[in-house]
């Protein structure tokens, strides 16, 4: 059982490897619901399964966790070591747990949103705010003058 998840999850990892960021949570979700259908469509024949499959919601009855923070993240109770997490801004972090390469990066996605926004490009200060500027500027050369 573990041995074919472990497959099934190999194969999902390469298949997430090209995938595009995404902006946004439900984006994220059903990007990475749409690679595992795939992945799930060469082991089943089951066309309910698989249809079901792609129906399934980002739910804690389909053992989606802390659905009301960011990130939220996914965890099978039948293979608990393998994790996804979910950003609000879409980015997909999944991480394998415990073992031998405790807290392991398997795979990591940023959002497709900008992280931060361009620092303003600096004005000239001119006027009387370049007077103030100025005075305040200690001077070398007329501190020791005061020795």
């Amino acid at each position: 059982m573990f041995y074919e998840f472990e497959r099934r999850a190999v194969a999902f990892l390469k298949r997430v490897e090209a995938m595009e960021p995404c902006a946004s949570r439900q984006q994220a979700y059903e990007s990475l619901l749409k690679h595992w259908h795939a992945v799930e469509s060469s082991y089943h024949d089951d066309k309910d399964y698989l249809d079901a499959l792609l129906h399934k919601t980002m739910s804690e009855e389909n053992d989606w966790h802390c659905l009301d923070s960011n990130p939220c993240y996914w965890q099978s109770p039948k293979v608990p070591q393998l994790r996804i997490y979910v950003h609000d801004d879409g980015a997909i972090v999944i991480q394998r747990l415990g073992g031998t390469r405790e807290g392991r990066i398997l795979f990591a996605l940023n959002s497709a949103q900008p992280a931060f926004h361009p620092a303003r490009p600096a004005q000239e200060i001119t006027g009387f705010a370049s007077a103030v500027q100025t005075a305040a500027m200690p001077r070398p050369e007329k501190s020791l003058s005061k020795l």
